[in-house]
């Protein structure tokens, strides 16, 4: 059983698939949900607390506070622009019968893309640079839940925007991790002594990402 954004999870083996045992995993989630709910709410807390896109309020992300103004116009479709003073003016639709949180969040997670892409460059050019002087063909910035990074045998280093939720230096370890891919493109060993060496303490990074998976995002 595994905790989602606004779900919970259960894998039963297919062996269990039919007849009365499938009744009894449930039960049994149902029964351990009620208990940790009870003892710990804190955990299903984390998972549960959807996050809101309101007129006035200041959205944070990237060590950044931006202050949103959203106002509903005549427009056929969203729009989103940084001012000077740090404040994100939206403008969307007055039109009924569509998902406003959505597409609020559509809008951010776009700003968000292109706003960081030159930091999350910088990190991997300075990385680079220092440890491992390989050729890079690109580096972008997209959302990605599946992952935090990824490097192509094209030399094509993906980075998702949710990792601006975590601390700098986890950010950075994420670019240490997809830049020694250049050089193991795998798991083994070798590679995770390459991190290792550059990152001591990677595995508690690795951890951070692992917990806070469900708030690192929008």
């Amino acid at each position: 059983m595994a905790l989602g954004g606004t779900h919970v999870i259960l894998r039963v083996p297919k062996v269990f698939l039919f007849g009365s045992n499938i009744e009894k995993h449930v039960e049994w989630a149902k029964k351990w949900l009620v208990q940790l709910k009870a003892t710990k709410p804190q955990v299903l807390d984390r998972y549960l607390k959807l996050r809101k896109y309101v007129d006035g309020e200041t959205f944070a992300i990237g060590g950044q506070n931006f202050l949103l103004e959203i106002r509903e116009t005549d427009r056929e479709s969203g729009y989103i622009k940084l001012l000077k003073e740090g404040i994100l003016k939206i403008e969307i639709p007055e039109k009924v019968g569509y998902d406003r949180q959505k597409l609020l969040r559509s809008l951010i997670i776009k700003f968000a893309q292109k706003y960081f892409l030159a930091d999350i460059t910088k990190r991997v050019l300075y990385y680079n640079e220092k440890y491992f002087q390989k050729e890079i063909s690109s580096v972008r910035l997209k959302y990605n839940k599946s992952n935090w990074g990824s490097c192509s045998t094209g030399k094509n280093l993906n980075f998702s925007v949710r990792l601006y939720f975590a601390p700098s230096d986890v950010i950075d370890y994420v670019v240490v991790h997809e830049l020694a891919h250049l050089v193991e493109m795998n798991h083994s060993d070798r590679f995770w002594q390459i991190v290792e060496n550059i990152m001591p303490d990677y595995k508690h990074k690795e951890k951070l990402l692992k917990i806070n998976s469900a708030i690192y995002d929008f």
